[in-house]
């Protein structure tokens, strides 16, 4: 049996979650991948996937199997780039996500800049407001703002984001600034229901923390929809600032008891560990990092007074 060849089908299979897309992924027929699958799982003496004739899931031996084997041929990958003449850049395939206002507005113009340095990558960017399984998904890297759980991957982490409460002029037209949370308890807002509780809002002053009641009049879970409702004057919202960054510097929207807000959120960027990491990975967490960095540092400085 062909080990190396045999890896390469396991992988695909379990970064294709099917059969018949790894096949056709590696221009192969479908037997071909049934008898390598079933050649490998003989010779390990375990079972790497659970399958029926509806789907194919992998086992817990199998993810074990698949982190080394990816391990494996990501460092014969480099070794054949570096034999042929090719380590003057990154060579290779990087699948990234990221939520999606941030991933479009500051992830997506990072990695077109990196494109145009290193001729010879290609990068998946994938674009998701929901947390991931990067094994199971075949995510490379991933940026998350949010607490992040245990996890056997490297968190890198970029800074932070606040979390801030706006309302447009127009709503505050004729209305005194708020000064604590409790000036806005039973006012209308809008509820972007991927950030908080539409029943109660919290905040926090030092450690203190305390929550107001809101009078919900939309709930969405699409950033733009919220942000739409919030310039026109439905009512507050809260954000993570970056969503409304723009916003704020044309003076649609104003940040409001800036004291108050909830400690920042982590934001992380997420990869394999360091045995793991091979030339196009650290080229690409490097760049983002330093980049990413930046971005977050002058996010988390406007909007203050």
């Amino acid at each position: 049996m062909d080990k190396l060849k045999a890896m390469k089908v396991f992988v695909e299979i379990a970064d294709m979650g099917s059969l018949t897309a790894a096949a056709n992924s590696l221009e192969t027929s479908l037997t071909s991948v049934v008898r390598t699958l079933a050649a490998l799982e003989d010779h390990l003496k375990v079972r790497l996937f659970n399958r029926n004739t509806r789907q194919i899931a992998i086992t817990d031996e199998g993810r074990e199997y698949y982190l080394r084997c990816r391990t494996i041929l990501a460092e014969v990958n480099d070794a054949e780039s570096m034999l042929i003449d090719r380590q003057a850049e990154p060579l290779s395939k990087v699948t990234v996500t990221a939520p999606v206002t941030f991933g479009k507005r500051h992830v997506a113009p990072k990695i077109n800049a990196y494109l145009n340095q290193y001729q010879k990558m290609q990068v998946n960017l994938v674009l998701l407001d929901r947390p991931v399984d990067m094994l199971s998904e075949g995510i490379d890297i991933a940026l998350r703002i949010g607490r992040i759980g245990n996890h056997d991957l490297v968190a890198r982490q970029l800074g932070s984001m606040r979390h801030v409460l706006c309302a447009s002029p127009d709503f505050m037209t004729g209305q005194t600034a708020p000064e604590h949370p409790q000036d806005i308890a039973g006012q209308p807002c809008v509820h972007l229901s991927v950030l908080d509780n539409p029943e109660d809002w919290h905040f926090q002053h030092g450690l203190k923390l305390m929550s107001v009641a809101m009078q919900t009049r939309l709930i969405t879970n699409q950033v733009d929809a919220a942000l739409d409702a919030c310039i026109a004057g439905v009512g507050y919202c809260r954000f993570l600032h970056y969503q409304v960054s723009d916003a704020v510097k044309r003076g649609d929207l104003q940040i409001l008891l800036p004291d108050y807000e909830p400690h920042p959120l982590p934001v992380h960027l997420l990869y394999a560990p360091v045995k793991l990491q091979t030339k196009r990975l650290r080229s690409m967490t490097d760049w983002l990092t330093q980049s990413l960095q930046q971005d977050l540092t002058v996010i988390s400085q406007g909007g203050k007074p």
